[in-house]
């Protein structure tokens, strides 16, 4: 606590303040530490490995903004993909705002030509959310000077039958065989909130719709699908007209991390925790925290 505040809480001048913490030091009453904050960044790190049960974690400091912090967010799962890159690795990519900023911050450490960059979601097609699963892809596969596949869909179709038509085409069903020999996954983990739904904010659904979903009790939106607290991905009337990655494929996937920041990340991350559809993850430290405490192991 600084002075000031001390001062306020206590109704005493700032000489008697000092005087009072110089005697506290000398008679080894109080002790002042300076911390490294990297450890306590691992350590909370190394807590929700442990807790969860996860391949990878890694806890980054929150910053000023949400979106200078979701700059740290990325940087950190641009060191993870160099760090695990392979001659032939073979990378899903989701959408949303935190992929935005790991697909701006990534630097490829060398070039990989015989690797591929795989689009997991239908596109948005939305001039206005700077999102789009389709333009992250290249970006990263530009960087990494390799392949890409796209999904030549949308995120979601008017009809489920339509979207069974499509699954049937043969460069749909091309690029779902990409899919499934993915060696890693990067998704960004979404809020049901309905302004903040994706399904909303692409124009895909009215706000009535929206509403409705909301309405569910859903907490997270992961490759389009809404899920509940406890992870699970209940039917409704989205379920069957998503063009993209199922929760089945997702889970087929060696390692799947979540990219999010934030506290009004808790529950997300949380569905997207216990019904294992990740198994690594990338955060800020408030997340972290809030994960922490939510799950009473601070």
């Amino acid at each position: 606590l600084g002075d000031v505040y001390k001062r306020q809480l206590m109704n005493i001048s700032r000489p008697k303040v000092s005087r009072l913490l110089t005697e506290a030091r000398q008679l080894n009453i109080v002790q002042i530490t300076i911390r490294d904050p990297r450890m306590s960044l691992e350590q909370n790190a190394d807590k929700l490995k442990k807790h969860f049960n996860l391949r990878f974690v890694s806890v980054v400091p929150s910053a000023v903004n949400e979106e200078a912090t979701k700059v740290n967010v990325g940087r950190a799962a641009s060191d993870y993909l160099n760090s695990n890159m392979q001659e032939h690795t073979k990378i899903g990519i989701s959408w949303g705002t935190t992929l935005c900023a790991f697909t701006r911050e990534f630097q490829a450490r060398t070039s990989f030509p015989n690797a591929m960059v795989v689009q997991l979601v239908g596109g948005t097609y939305s001039q206005n959310l700077n999102i789009d699963a389709r333009e992250l892809v290249k970006v990263i596969a530009h960087k990494l000077q390799c392949n890409h596949s796209i999904l030549q869909a949308p995120l979601i179709v008017s009809d489920p039958a339509l979207r069974d038509l499509l699954m049937k085409e043969p460069a749909i069903l091309e690029h779902f065989r990409q899919i499934h020999s993915l060696d890693i996954a990067f998704v960004g983990l979404g809020s049901s909130y309905y302004k903040d739904s994706i399904a909303y904010r692409a124009n895909y659904i009215e706000e009535n719709e929206a509403r409705r979903l909301g309405e569910l009790g859903l907490v997270c939106d992961i490759c389009g699908h809404q899920l509940m607290e406890d992870g699970s991905e209940p039917d409704t009337f989205l379920s069957n007209r998503v063009v993209g990655v199922t929760m089945e494929e997702l889970h087929q996937i060696p390692t799947v991390v979540g990219l999010c920041a934030g506290h009004k990340k808790t529950q997300p991350i949380l569905a997207a925790l216990r019904g294992r559809h990740i198994n690594a993850l990338i955060i800020d430290e408030i997340a972290a925290i809030s994960l922490l405490t939510a799950e009473q192991i601070l």
